[in-house]
């Protein structure tokens, strides 16, 4: 095992149990996926490729309404696919099921993270490596989606476990590195995987990776993947050929998802700035343990820093600004982090614990008072804010999900009274304080946020306007997500034109920002309205009038 070679702490051991952490770490994988429609960005998106494979069997080709979708390789597809296949309808609704793929793959990148752990710090490590990264604020939301990024997560968890087994066990370190070639090729990009091997060739600048054992990992790995990376592109060439040539050229590198095509420092300031709330606590932490190891001779140190630059320099390159991309960032900083956690001074875990209770303390004490609000109508102003920004919201309160939630408030206070806090302790307090925030959100306002985030409502609300026996209803081809919406909770099948013809059905359906305005020559509007405050994507219901088709 590569142990950690700084200076032996002289505070006593720590005495948290396994249990709590994988006790913690359940908790935290479950809040937000069962339970809510598909919500923006990607959800509707990727639920109805799934459906797609699904419906056509083609699980080759990933499809968005009959085109092809190459935003994002095949590997979360599959799984989503898979797992609805399995649990829908019999068991779970379909979006419901699909979702189960971002738990089952955020669990095995926390196993492969704490494992990584321990091999490069010690015993006991790898639960500090857990810790701060599901206490990191940005993992929190990103971390519970329907979206291909969970996959590339996944794959990144897998190579930073096998490059730090790679000093002790060569042939298991490259098995793995290859396996993770491919669910990162296969779930992200082009572009994630090249930065990971990068970073397996860089390694050699450092003595301790200089070594023939090393080499047969990097061989082993090589001989392992490629030919299992070849095999869905050589598919996708010899079934599409077309849709291959467009694959290679537009989007094989990432689009949407990953690290994008390359343009020199776009947008520095936007992963500079918001890296600081999204990767908190685990920036600070690693700041700390590379201060105290400013010799960084620990392969640990020298592995996590090189991975922390590369991906540091690929987002500051990156011609996209989204902060989901900095996921895999998240990683090395975690494991940086827990190096020197056991020596953090008494008065940093101290405000880190203080900290903890007044952030969590006072955004739950809101939530349960909104909670009241949007139920009781008490505090009254609250309540109409409540209403304000979630108007299709009907009151709704589960008892034993608002008991749940009451002993996880009073648990999680109890655990904040500890004496004698140490840095590990202080990182588990925090931990469980953002596990307890976002579970009293996604159980106590789940109903709100999904009310104010679905497109149920818009879509019944059209419908209910809908004329008996109306059966063509067109919209066009750009509309993406009204298609998937209508098929999905209506289930009709909105007929497609290009824009700017004359639209081929007697229904037309627009989707216009405020400035474009709703009015159409020859058009009556039957309904129009929009997602709370989403006010620039407006939908409408238009119907032919009588004299325009006699005009036609």
């Amino acid at each position: 095992m590569l142990t950690y070679s700084a200076q032996t702490s002289s505070l006593a051991k720590p005495t948290e149990k396994p249990w709590v952490l994988l006790l913690l770490c359940f908790i935290w994988l479950w809040p937000g996926i069962l339970g809510h429609d598909p919500w923006k960005p990607d959800e509707p998106y990727v639920l109805a490729v799934a459906q797609g494979m699904l419906h056509t069997g083609n699980w080759l080709l990933p499809t968005l309404q009959g085109a092809p979708y190459l935003d994002n390789p095949p590997l979360y597809y599959w799984l989503a696919a898979g797992l609805a296949r399995l649990f829908s309808p019999w068991l779970l609704p379909a979006h419901d099921a699909a979702r189960l793929a971002t738990p089952l793959l955020m669990s095995l990148a926390l196993l492969l993270a704490g494992m990584a752990g321990r091999e490069l710090i010690g015993r006991r490590h790898g639960r500090s490596v857990v810790m701060i990264l599901i206490g990191c604020i940005g993992l929190v939301e990103s971390g519970h989606q329907l979206t291909p990024t969970i996959a590339g997560f996944a794959g990144f968890a897998a190579a930073f476990y096998a490059l730090a087994l790679a000093l002790r066990s060569p042939g298991l370190a490259g098995a793995l590195l290859g396996a993770a070639s491919v669910v990162t090729f296969l779930g992200a990009s082009l572009t994630d995987l090249l930065l990971i091997w990068l970073v397996a060739l860089m390694l050699p600048a450092f003595s301790g990776w200089r070594s023939k054992q090393y080499a047969i990992t990097l061989l082993l790995a090589l001989l392992l993947a490629l030919p299992a990376i070849l095999v869905w592109p050589m598919l996708l060439l010899r079934g599409y050929p077309a849709v291959f040539v467009d694959w290679w050229g537009n989007y094989a590198l990432g689009q949407t998802s990953g690290f994008h095509r390359l343009r020199l420092f776009h947008d520095f300031g936007y992963y500079s700035v918001n890296v600081l709330w999204f990767a908190f606590p685990a920036w600070p932490l690693a700041i700390w343990t590379l201060y105290r190891n400013r010799q960084l001779q620990s392969p640990g140190l020298q592995l996590s820093l090189l991975f922390s630059v590369m991906i540091a320099l690929m987002l500051t390159l990156s011609d996209r600004a989204n902060i989901i991309d900095a996921m895999p960032l998240l990683l090395p900083l975690s494991m940086l982090a827990a190096v020197e956690l056991d020596n953090l001074r008494r008065g940093a875990a101290a405000f880190l614990n203080w900290f903890a209770l007044m952030t969590f303390g006072l955004f739950g004490l809101l939530v349960w008072l909104g909670w009241a609000a949007m139920n009781y109508g008490w505090p009254e102003r609250m309540a109409g804010r409540a209403q304000y920004f979630s108007p299709f919201y009907q009151p709704h309160v589960s008892w034993w999900q608002a008991a749940g939630a009451l002993v996880a408030t009073l648990v999680w206070l109890w655990a904040l009274t500890r004496p004698h806090l140490r840095g590990r302790q202080a990182v588990t307090n925090w931990a469980a304080g953002l596990t307890l925030l976002w579970g009293l959100g996604m159980t106590l306002w789940l109903p709100w946020f999904d009310a104010a985030k679905s497109y149920r409502p818009v879509v019944a609300g059209m419908q209910a306007k809908l004329p008996a026996g109306a059966s063509c209803i067109a919209t066009e081809s750009h509309n993406r997500l009204a298609q998937i919406s209508w098929r999905y909770y209506a289930g009709i099948d909105l007929l497609p034109f290009p824009a700017g013809e004359t639209p081929p059905c007697e229904y037309w359906l627009i989707v216009r920002n405020k400035s474009e305005g709703l009015a159409e020559p020859g058009w009556q509007v039957l309904w129009a309205g929009h997602r709370p405050r989403e006010e620039n994507m407006t939908f409408a219901l238009l119907q032919r009038l009588p004299q325009a088709k006699q005009a036609d």
